[in-house]
């Protein structure tokens, strides 16, 4: 028999909940589901960032092939009792149900908070296309939240379907940047951004008519309850809705017994959770074809570098859109931020070049390089970044992202000591002209400024 929910609205204080650092129990006032079980889901170090998670977590709404229905229910990694991703795709053959789990990650600047959530599938499957079929299936979404008191205020929205992003805004003083805006957020009870994930492929976009009515007639919703319930049949027009519990990325297993995708990230094995850095082990269809947010890249999003809409959210928010919402008032330093490996700040540069007599001064840029990408080019910052033209011979050029904007730290994630070259060149019509260059596998200081070759550069970089 279909299990059904009744659902009653929240008021409307719970819109916006009250959290504390200390204690962030402000949850209980609401009123919540009626038939929804008790139920504690564990808590990791960070109390805050967990009550975020859960009163902003998604309220997902699942297209559902009915010849196949389990492999379009989400689930955890260890749905099969292990972390090994080369069996899933044989061991999802033991299942009709699966419980639901959503991972989620949380990051923290001086003005914004950055929610994570990733929803995993055993199979990206098709009845007959070889090609659109894989062992594993990762797809997911982030939320740029202003700090306005309580939960905050979401600004934005970004979901990941079949290696591109898509952006909807939630406030007006958001705008294009170097991707065109694909529509609003729609908000289920004030906080729970309304998603629609496709059957089969799992690509995730922010609610359109598909969340009306189901595209073949059969879908479930996806509610934040606190408890993994296993869909039972998916008939009907998204009349159905299960709960499902959260699994924080760096969870590490002593609090209810799953570890996270982050915790995982260096379990690299043939049989292991990864194939490769970022890259799920799977055999089926391919090799290593699933990708986590550190690996997720868009080939076509302007100067954003692969992994940031994990390892760098304010800086992938910041290049993706626009507006009065992320100008002067946005931060792109962090207080917290657990999901990244390497960071550097460029502050200034100058060149000692003589100008030449065709030419000029130089026109100085900085490129900066990490190897081992899972994803895309390993260039991080270069020529489209930031440029001064005819750079007088001597002179300090603060690097700004924008017009008395500072460029801000940035933050990368790459596999053990990778090493990150900085370079400085001369702008040229044919072939940029190299002033100089440093490869870097420690952390150092150079604020002070470093001499390479026929240029200077301050600069921080610190490998975690």
């Amino acid at each position: 028999m279909r299990e059904r929910w009744t659902w009653r609205r929240r008021p409307a204080v719970c819109a916006r909940i009250a959290l504390s650092v200390v204690a962030a129990t402000a949850l209980g006032g609401c009123i919540i589901e009626t038939g929804s079980p008790s139920y504690s889901e564990p808590r990791t170090e960070n109390a805050l960032h967990d009550e975020l998670a859960r009163a902003w977590a998604p309220r997902f709404y699942q297209d559902v092939d009915e010849s196949y229905a389990v492999g379009d229910y989400i689930t955890k990694f260890n749905f099969d009792g292990d972390y090994n991703g080369k069996n899933n795709w044989e061991n999802l053959s033991r299942f009709s149900s699966v419980p639901a789990y959503v991972y989620y990650a949380v990051s923290e600047t001086e003005t914004h908070y950055f929610i994570h959530y990733a929803v995993f599938h055993p199979r990206d499957w098709h009845e007959w296309i070889g090609a659109e079929r894989h062992e594993n299936d990762v797809e997911g979404l982030s939320l740029a939240i202003r700090k306005t008191g309580g939960a905050g205020t979401l600004v934005a929205m970004e979901t990941m379907a079949h290696d591109q992003f898509y952006q909807y805004r939630a406030h007006a003083d958001v705008i294009d940047g170097s991707e065109t805006i694909d529509g609003e957020v729609s908000l289920y009870d004030g906080t729970h951004p309304r998603v629609f994930i496709e059957a089969k492929g799992h690509g995730m976009f922010g609610c359109d008519s598909r969340c009306d009515r189901a595209p073949g007639d059969n879908g479930i919703v996806y509610a934040y309850e606190g408890q993994a319930r296993s869909p039972q049949g998916a008939a009907g027009n998204f009349d159905q809705v299960y709960s499902y519990a959260l699994i924080a990325f760096d969870a590490d297993g002593r609090l209810g017994g799953d570890q996270g995708f982050w915790h995982r990230r260096h379990d690299i094995c043939d049989t292991c959770t990864f194939g490769s850095w970022g890259k799920l082990r799977g055999d089926n269809y391919g090799s290593d074809r699933a990708k986590l947010g550190w690996a997720w890249d868009d080939p076509d999003d302007g100067a954003v570098f692969a992994g940031a809409m994990l390892c760098d959210p304010a800086h992938f928010f910041s290049a993706h859109l626009g507006g009065r919402a992320f100008e002067s008032s946005f931060s792109q330093r962090y207080l917290t931020h657990e999901y990244q490996t390497h960071l550097f700040e460029l502050l200034a540069v100058q060149s000692s070049r003589a100008p030449d007599l065709w030419d000029g001064y130089a026109d100085v840029y900085v490129q900066i390089a990490a190897p081992d990408s899972p994803a895309g080019p390993s260039e991080l910052v270069g020529r489209n970044s930031w440029s001064m033209a005819e750079a007088l011979t001597g002179v300090w050029y603060d690097v700004e992202r924008s017009h008395a904007l500072p460029f801000g730290p940035r933050h990368f994630c790459r596999p053990g000591q990778s090493p990150t070259t900085f370079a400085v060149y001369d702008l040229d019509s044919t072939t940029d002209d190299l002033l100089g260059s440093a490869t870097l596998r420690d952390t150092v200081d150079h604020t002070d400024g470093i001499t390479l070759g026929e240029a200077e550069l301050r600069f921080s970089y610190d490998m975690r």
